[in-house]
């Protein structure tokens, strides 16, 4: 490996930030959305906010099938596709009449849109960086966080000058002269560091872990569910919360965006935290965080006091997002990372899909947030706990199972 970075790799990075971070801002398009179409169509919260859970579900499904062509395509290819997809449904969107046609459009979006950018992206950047991965994938994730919150902020100021229907027309126009230039601009990494030669050189290597590390993908996976539930449903509902607790429109949007915005720190810095204390630990931290702060905000009723736990909570789920990516490349079989990715994103989409559909749920049954988020933290716990495991086979017993291997073949 070259002991510095290509110069083009920053341009990848720089790339990759803004692509993600448009997607993860057109994937939270509903929190914004939501009320007005409740308003338009009379439908029940828990019936718009399943657009989110098929969004996301979507968009995982989506990654597993993108994530696999980007180890063995061109990723550019993979790339454009997607750039095209999000600013189509948006179009299309504007149009909207039945659920039915809310629930197609935000397939669309996110099976060949997103689907076609985050994995593959997030994939292609860890091989463009030969040092500090945590780093460049942190950076790259900053950019999800920020585009979670300033596109639905500026989805929120259309909605209010122009109305939802000329909302989603303005957000598709500029989805589509965004994205399709900047798709352009990716490029697969140079052979001294893709994907290619990482995985030859490992593919060989011993495995340091007490168990296969398809199993240890597995855990992440099965770990993500419960973490993106955690996640999730402070993301969908903080706005429609903020409401209901009596701040106006912008104050309400403008939680998310302070979640978002601070979420960016969040990120950058976890991926410094795992370039010394370890993937794994820096997961476990966040996950910490995460889930401690979640359970509160039903119960902060004060305007300073809930942009002070808005911006506590990105700072803890936005590193989560940074972790989760660098684990899934660490534990993965060398010569499959992009479908590794691939299939952890699903994981995390199907729990990002479950929590933003249980907060409307829970509302829907009690009239308020509060059993929505205890269901938040709960879920958080659990993937602790998962996590607790991961950290045996890979730290406790790893020594152990190598020194046992070691010892059978002599």
């Amino acid at each position: 490996m070259h002991d510095r970075e290509e110069p083009y790799a920053w341009v990848i990075l720089a790339t990759s930030a803004v692509m993600i971070g448009m997607a993860f801002g057109a994937i939270v398009n509903i929190s914004v959305f939501l009320k007005p179409l409740a308003v338009e169509f009379g439908w029940p919260r828990a019936q718009l906010a399943a657009a989110y859970s098929v969004v996301t579900i979507a968009t995982g499904l989506g990654g597993i099938v993108m994530g696999h062509f980007s180890d063995r395509l061109p990723v550019r290819r993979v790339v454009l596709l997607g750039s095209i997809m999000p600013g189509l449904a948006f179009l299309l969107l504007s149009g909207l009449n039945t659920p039915g046609e809310l629930y197609f459009y935000h397939a669309l979006m996110g099976l060949l849109g997103f689907g076609a950018i985050m994995v593959p992206l997030n994939n292609v950047t860890t091989f463009w960086f030969a040092r500090n991965r945590g780093l460049a994938i942190g950076l790259t994730s900053a950019g999800g966080a920020l585009g979670q919150g300033l596109m639905p902020f500026l989805a929120r100021q259309l909605i209010l000058e122009q109305g939802w229907r000329e909302a989603y027309q303005t957000m598709g126009l500029i989805y589509l002269v965004v994205l399709i230039p900047l798709a352009l601009l990716i490029r697969d990494p140079p052979r001294a560091t893709g994907w290619a030669a990482t995985a030859g050189a490992g593919a060989d290597a011993p495995n340091p872990y007490a168990i296969a590390r398809h199993w240890l993908v597995a855990l992440v996976c099965l770990a993500v569910i419960f973490c993106c539930v955690c996640m999730a449903t402070p993301i969908v509902h903080v706005v429609s919360l903020g409401s209901d607790l009596g701040l106006g429109p912008r104050e309400a949007a403008g939680l998310l965006t302070v979640m978002m915005i601070f979420g960016v720190a969040g990120r950058i810095a976890t991926g410094r935290v795992a370039d010394r204390i370890g993937n794994l630990r820096a997961y476990v931290i966040v996950s910490l965080a995460q889930t401690s702060l979640a359970l509160w905000f039903p119960y902060v009723h004060s305007l300073a006091g809930l942009y002070t736990l808005a911006a506590l909570f990105g700072l803890g789920y936005a590193g989560v997002m940074t972790a989760l990516i660098l684990c899934a490349r660490e534990f993965s079989p060398p010569r499959n990372t992009g479908l590794s990715l691939g299939l952890v994103s699903f994981f995390g989409w199907v729990g990002m899909a479950l929590g933003g559909w249980q907060g409307g749920l829970f509302y829907d049954l009690n009239g308020n947030y509060g059993q929505a988020f205890r269901n938040s933290s709960i879920a958080g716990v659990v993937n602790l706990l998962i996590l607790g495991l991961l950290y045996l086979y890979t730290e406790r017993w790893a020594g152990r199972a190598l020194a046992g291997r070691a010892h059978a073949a002599a």
